[in-house]
């Protein structure tokens, strides 16, 4: 079967939800976040979504960091209360829609909270009760619209692609392969892939997943098929 390789489905962070939800609200909240961070593919960060213990209820947001602190849990965590109702906006991160690419540009330093702030015109330094006027909103991705031009380095066994030497198809690359290769239809769709012409690579051992190759394995980027029902357990 084609190999997709391990860890594509980011970190897991807790939110917790310090107000009621109805089922609608909430199946709009999980809608927004899915959309924003791939979770239907290739996500950028998951979230596990649970009822705050009531000792959180009503309490600042530096008491729930001292909290998770005393319980060994110096991860990152959400916060949403009616301001996700109000505003499309939580806590520590804005709306569910763009959790996923700030997260990334978070981790990855290529902005900071304070920054965020600063663009939402908050006055540093902060004091307990203030208030940020407007939400930060980077747009964010839309899933729906840019799926199509997402793709995934995947691992083919032969038998499981076709490759091609026709002088029409290799025109198509620059600088000009010796050959192409793609999936089958029947392997691309067994993993929800569009097949489609690329240049190959050769497959070696993924030392993570301590998984061997036989010879004449191959690497290609594919796209992510839209609409491909991806199982729960990928979410």
């Amino acid at each position: 079967m084609v190999y997709l390789p391990p860890n594509q489905h980011g970190n897991c962070l807790k939110c917790y939800l310090t107000t009621p939800y109805t089922d609608d609200e909430l199946k709009a909240f999980k809608s927004a976040f899915e959309r924003g961070a791939y979770c239907k593919s290739a996500p950028m960060m998951q979230i596990t979504i649970m009822h705050a213990p009531d000792d959180y209820l009503g309490k600042s947001h530096q008491y729930l960091r001292a909290k998770e602190t005393e319980a060994d849990n110096t991860d990152l965590f959400i916060v949403v209360d009616e301001e996700a109702k109000s505003r499309r906006a939580a806590w520590y991160i804005d709306q569910p829609s763009v959790w996923g690419i700030n997260y990334i540009n978070y981790i990855t330093a290529k902005s900071s909270i304070e920054e965020g702030l600063d663009n939402c015109s908050v006055d540093l330094p902060l004091t307990n009760d203030f208030y940020q006027p407007d939400p930060q909103d980077c747009v964010g991705p839309d899933f729906e619209y840019q799926q199509p031009q997402q793709d995934v380095g995947v691992i083919a066994e032969p038998g499981e692609f076709e490759a091609s030497t026709d002088p029409e198809l290799l025109n198509d690359f620059s600088p000009r392969p010796d050959k192409v290769v793609r999936l089958k239809e029947d392997a691309a769709d067994s993993v929800g892939l569009v097949s489609s012409w690329t240049i190959p690579g050769d497959a070696k051992p993924f030392d993570l997943a301590q998984k061997e190759f036989p010879d004449g394995a191959v690497v290609l980027q594919q796209n992510y098929k839209p609409g491909f029902p991806w199982p729960a357990e990928s979410l």
